[in-house]
């Protein structure tokens, strides 16, 4: 999360929220949208690297907890959104599909992340970064400030508004997390295949260059290296179907601008100890549609495409603006490299 360009405005936001509730719960709020595209001053532009356009929509709320959204999943048929905020929440909506592709928003709630007592969140827990959900109805979560990943399990997988009757348990973790700074930790998670956690840092260095990351699986934090390419901060990652780790990374700041860039990890690299790389797949910036772009989701549909969804951090702002984006992923082939 980043608060460089638009601090006042974020902090007059929040001071004029209502107080939390004692007891974790559900709103649903009024949702408007409106349908972007990818590039105002070409009409015609449908590619940005190897990401083929499908669709965009702006999404907002005069909901005090709507926006913040920092993470992302999206069910394995493309009909269900889940993200969750920096102010302890989870978004969830139904999609409605034109084509396998979202173009509004149906039913949707605001759901309350749960202390280990059924309560909301202190304010300073609250901060939610990365997100992995399982098959199972489990989701975890990565927290800044007060850095861990936490374990929530829904008692009816079917019904995600049940999360927040989900006693909440936080995973053991290595004492460099504690280090971390306040807004540079825990920003990326992904659940991999063998249901390992790969979590990465936002920007909390091992050497200069580098940034310190985690495969975390029965309780084992083993460490790994991430190569850093400035400007940009690593946001989100996700796992692709070949193995491979697509990761999210943004820049968001007065002297250099919005931008967003996807590039792709080996997944035969991704082992304790090693020094990942990741190479470019595409590099978006105005006037292209975006904003502070932090959650990225995957998923294949049943032609067997890769379809990549991503969303913005407003950061509570009235300045900025929360944008649901979404491409198809080109094979490498197709790009000639």
């Amino acid at each position: 999360m980043r608060h460089l360009i638009l601090g006042a405005a974020v902090a007059a936001a929040c001071a004029a929220a209502p107080a939390a509730a004692k007891e974790a719960r559900t709103r649903k709020p009024e949702v408007l949208v409106e349908q972007l595209i990818l590039n105002p001053d070409n009409m015609a532009e449908t590619r940005v690297g190897r990401l083929t356009w499908l669709n965009g929509v702006r999404l907002w709320s005069k909901h005090w907890l709507f926006g913040g959204f920092s993470s992302l999943d999206i069910s394995p048929d493309g009909s269900r959104l889940l993200t969750a905020s920096d102010r302890g929440t989870w978004w969830t909506a139904s999609l409605k599909l034109k084509d396998g592709i979202p173009e509004a928003i149906g039913a949707n709630a605001l759901i309350d992340m749960p202390d280990a007592q059924g309560q909301t969140l202190a304010e300073s827990d609250q901060d939610s970064e990365g997100m992995a959900t399982s098959a199972t109805g489990t989701v975890y979560v990565s927290f800044e400030r007060h850095h861990r990943i936490v374990r929530y399990t829904a008692p009816d997988p079917a019904d995600i508004t049940s999360l927040r009757r989900a006693p909440p348990e936080t995973l053991p973790s290595p004492p460099d997390l504690a280090h971390a700074p306040n807004n540079a930790g825990l920003e990326a998670l992904a659940l991999m295949a063998d249901g390992t956690l790969f979590a990465l840092t936002e920007s909390y260095q091992a050497e200069p260059g580098y940034n310190r990351g985690w495969l975390v699986r029965d309780q084992n934090w083993a460490p790994f290296e991430y190569k850093r390419t400035e400007p940009y901060d690593v946001t989100d990652a996700k796992q692709l179907p070949d193995g491979d780790m697509l990761v999210l990374e943004r820049r968001f700041s007065m002297l250099g601008g919005l931008g967003a860039r996807l590039c792709v990890i080996s997944g035969a690299t991704i082992k304790p100890g090693a020094r990942l790389e990741c190479r470019t797949v595409a590099e978006l910036q105005p006037p292209q549609p975006i904003d502070n772009m932090e959650g990225l989701a995957v998923r294949q549909n049943e032609k067997g495409e890769t379809i990549v969804y991503l969303i913005s951090d407003d950061n509570f702002s009235r300045l900025q603006r929360t944008v649901l984006l979404v491409f198809r992923l080109e094979p490498e082939a197709a790009t000639g490299h």
